[in-house]
């Protein structure tokens, strides 16, 4: 079970989460001097009017309460993330290697993310007739058979070897690559709308039993066989609408990035040298691996318009966090990831070309993240050296808790059974919400009886303990039933019941410890507020009442 401190991390949390403090992208509203104003001055850092209102939208619901008192939690959070700001800029962190580097790989991935997302939206249209033709297209599977590569002369090899007669499987095991397909290349049945196109098209009009291809995509090239169809049990086109709506979007969306993919790769004239695999290939190998010489490192791998991918990149690549190292011993699969490569490199450059760097969403990202690094690095230098809580704080914690952990000590239940499951369902039939059992029974069937019993917990009875924690979490009033049972039909209401709080020594060791390490988070709340504390004292912020005063919470959304 999860333990939820009512308030002790809250401030530390909000000032460190993006999404509700640190989404904040300060760029002035140009021509409009009050949104530059600022409202908080810390040293160089400085919060503006326009700062307030780009944070605010949307944070209400991190910031409970009557607005005065939610606002001045905001405001407050505002301050202390410029004193963590302003902390960092002191010590020298905003300069460091590691930042710069970080901040690097970020607008890296932010610039390729703004860029797909510009030449493939995942919004993509999708009209009833495009829905309709899918749905239709799914009344028929078909099972097919696939031989993947890392190029074309490999596929077109495979390819010929089929043409003469040779059966897929042996083909497949000596020209597919491996570890990504099934080894006979069987993929069984597949329905319309699975794969990628041009697999996809291929699949649905392809011969049966040709040995169709190659087909290539930014993965690779295919060769396929279809080599049976069959009609395929849809369902009815309403039950599947919503269903094939999402997925006629997704491959339509795929569809856009293949073909900007493409388009990048020809525009960018995308090509591999020659032996530049084999070289990495050989710097790879677990046994006897090369040791490139100066000479070797500057080797080009692959060429694009505007460099050249050598070997020494590629084992830079190798060493970053975030890129996949390819298998060092499947060739087609080092072919695979260098062209990964060059196109991320390429990508960048399109990026670039298009000023996506410039836009205010990048920007507001990359500050956003490059300030949530540095406030992070004070937080953790300021609560370094936090003990281990002691006795004290962990009955703090639990005083915090301690309404979340209640047991169950007794319900008072009607119940109702009859050997008629028609009567049974006209007794449900007439029950309001929370309405008395024994008054709608004596409704329906006067004759009948309706026996209240007190039940109490821990219960030895399988009968009544399968009930526990549903009468736990079920509030008075509430009906189970009608369900059969050896002697009929039952329904039950739960008509009372007592509860009690749990003590510390009754709670489970592994629960107890979650606890404790609890309130390990509050120590490290006092001295971050502490830290802050002092922080306030040394930087002396400036604090623009007046303004503050006239902003509004909750902020309106942007027009």
């Amino acid at each position: 079970m999860a333990v939820t401190l009512s308030k002790g991390s809250l401030a530390v949390k909000r000032l460190l989460v993006p999404a509700v403090v640190l989404t904040l992208a300060v760029i002035a509203c140009a021509g409009c001097s009050r949104k530059s104003e600022p409202i908080i001055e810390v040293g160089s850092q400085v919060v503006t009017v326009a700062d307030y209102e780009r944070a605010g939208r949307g944070a209400e619901a991190q910031y409970p309460g009557l607005p005065a008192q939610a606002k001045g939690e905001f405001v407050a959070d505002l301050r202390r993330r410029a004193l963590l700001l302003e902390q960092a800029h002191r010590l020298g962190h905003d300069t460091t290697t590691l930042l710069v580097n970080l901040m690097r790989d970020e607008e890296h991935r932010l610039l390729l993310q703004s860029l797909y997302s510009k030449l493939a939206p995942r919004s993509q249209p999708v009209s009833e007739a495009e829905v309709k033709a899918l749905y239709e297209a799914r009344k028929q599977e078909a099972h097919i058979w696939l031989i993947y590569s890392s190029s074309r002369e490999t596929a077109l090899s495979a390819q010929a070897r089929l043409r003469a007669g040779e059966p897929f499987s042996d083909v497949a095991r000596t020209f597919s690559l491996a570890g990504v397909l099934p080894a006979t290349g069987d993929m069984g049945w597949i329905s319309p709308g699975a794969m990628p196109d041009p697999l996809d098209g291929a699949l649905r009009s392809q011969p049966l039993n040709e040995a169709g291809g190659p087909y290539e995509t930014r993965d690779g090239w295919f060769v396929m066989r279809v080599s049976e169809r069959r009609p395929r049990d849809e369902g009815t086109f309403e039950s599947q609408r919503a269903g094939l709506e999402n997925l006629a979007r997704q491959r339509k969306q795929s569809a856009a990035v293949e073909r900007a993919y493409r388009s990048m790769k020809d525009d960018f004239d995308v090509k591999p040298t020659p032996g530049g695999a084999q070289l990495l290939f050989r710097a790879l190998s677990p046994v006897s691996p090369l040791t490139p010489t100066p000479e070797m490192l500057a080797t080009s791998l692959a060429s694009y318009r505007g460099g050249t991918y050598t070997l020494n990149d590629a084992l830079t690549d190798m060493r970053r966090a975030d890129v996949q190292r390819p298998p060092f011993n499947l060739l087609p699969a080092i072919e695979i990831w260098i062209e990964a490569q060059v196109m991320r490199r390429v990508s960048f450059l399109e990026a670039q070309r298009r000023h996506i760097g410039d836009e205010p969403d990048v920007t507001a990202s990359l500050k956003a993240k490059r300030e949530q690094t540095l406030m992070e690095g004070v937080y953790s230098l300021a609560v370094a050296t936090v003990p281990a809580p002691g006795p004290e704080l962990v009955a703090l914690a639990w005083e915090r808790v301690k309404p979340q952990f209640t047991k169950l000590e007794s319900v008072r239940v009607a119940q109702f059974t009859t050997a008629d499951s028609a009567l049974a369902m006209r007794v449900v039939r007439e029950a309001g919400p929370g309405g008395p059992l024994v008054d709608v029974v004596k409704k329906v069937a006067p004759s009948e009886n309706v026996a209240v019993t007190d039940v109490h917990y821990p219960n030895e009875d399988p009968a009544w303990a399968v009930f526990q924690a549903m009468f736990t979490q079920q509030q008075p009033g509430a009906w189970f039933g009608p369900e059969k049972t050896a002697q009929g039909w039952r329904i039950l209401q739960l008509v009372g019941k007592t509860v009690a709080q749990q003590q510390w020594e009754e709670l489970p060791e592994p629960l107890r410890q979650n606890i404790a390490a609890s309130a390990g988070e509050l120590a490290r709340d006092q001295r971050f507020q502490q830290f802050t504390d002092s922080l306030a004292t040394a930087f002396q912020p400036r604090m623009h009442q007046d303004r503050i005063a006239k902003l509004k919470w909750p902020v309106a959304a942007a027009q």
